[in-house]
């Protein structure tokens, strides 16, 4: 594998990260996964206007400009003969001292590796379970996608434990929030939910745009807090990630969701909706 590092393309062994880098001391950094499709970013500026939305959050003086990382980003997936693939950017705050002072840390560390899409989802979707992990509102970190990503991890092994391939997490306050690694909607007859800012989701830019395609289309969109109990009694459920797209849920705690076991029609017809966008724009 041929990654950007700081500068050059390197192969991924040759990439030596400083026992002193305050992401690998801390797990002070900012990462974006995107996707590509037939060589290109699907909506790269969102990616990092967010990454670079997340960085002044932090008080980072600087990150490299779009125009710099989109030419790294371009140079992997051309290194690695990537045409359809998935792209991680990593920034860490740098290298600094062994004690966590910020003001220590000069230019990020900054990180490209592209891979192969994971494998097609199967048919029927997948399971969720609803964690014991909790989103923690007043966590600093909550709408930023920071390299601190322990808890999604913990809740993700939580879920597998459950035979689920995805975790549903709660915030403090007992609503839902999100996945480990999506955000959630759920069908009630005609009109589409998903959690609302406020409930301690990373607000994600496949799940913007499906709210978008959504109004679009004339489907009425309610934006709001969500008591797990209306999970168990949606007519469908979905997930979304930029990897993934648009995933239907078959079952929350192995509790059937829906009628039947097919995908719904309103998920289906906005998987429609977000492939066709991405595969065109």
């Amino acid at each position: 594998m041929i990654i950007y590092f700081n500068g050059r393309l390197v192969s991924s062994e040759e990439c030596i990260v400083s026992p002193l880098d305050h992401g690998f001391l801390y797990g002070h950094g900012l990462f974006e996964t995107m996707r590509a499709y037939n060589g290109r970013i699907f909506r790269l500026q969102d990616h990092l206007k967010r990454l670079e939305e997340a960085a002044e959050y932090l008080g980072w003086p600087e990150i490299p400009k779009r125009m710099e990382l989109g030419k790294a980003i371009d140079s992997v997936l051309k290194a690695n003969h990537l045409h359809d693939a998935s792209v991680r950017l990593t920034l860490s705050r740098g290298i600094g001292t062994a004690r966590p002072d910020l003001a220590s840390c000069g230019q990020p560390t900054v990180a490209v590796f592209a891979s192969p899409l994971p494998q097609p989802l199967p048919p029927e979707g997948w399971q969720v379970a609803i964690v014991k992990l909790r989103r923690n509102l007043s966590s600093p970190l909550v709408r930023i996608k920071s390299a601190n990503y322990l808890d999604n991890m913990l809740a993700k092994a939580e879920a597998r434990r459950h035979n689920a391939q995805e975790a549903i997490m709660l915030n403090t306050d007992g609503f839902v929030a999100e996945g480990s690694m999506s955000n959630i909607f759920f069908v009630t007859g005609n009109q589409l939910v998903t959690p609302d800012d406020n409930s301690g989701i990373l607000p994600g830019v496949t799940r913007r745009i499906i709210i978008e395609l959504a109004q679009l289309a004339g489907i009425p969109v309610e934006i709001r807090q969500v008591n797990p109990e209306e999970l168990a009694g949606a007519d469908e459920i979905f997930l979304t990630s930029s990897i993934m797209e648009v995933i239907p849920v078959t079952a929350v705690n192995g509790q059937p969701i829906g009628d039947k076991p097919a995908i719904g029609a309103m998920t289906a017809k906005l998987q429609m909706l977000y492939r066709e966008l991405a595969e065109k724009e």
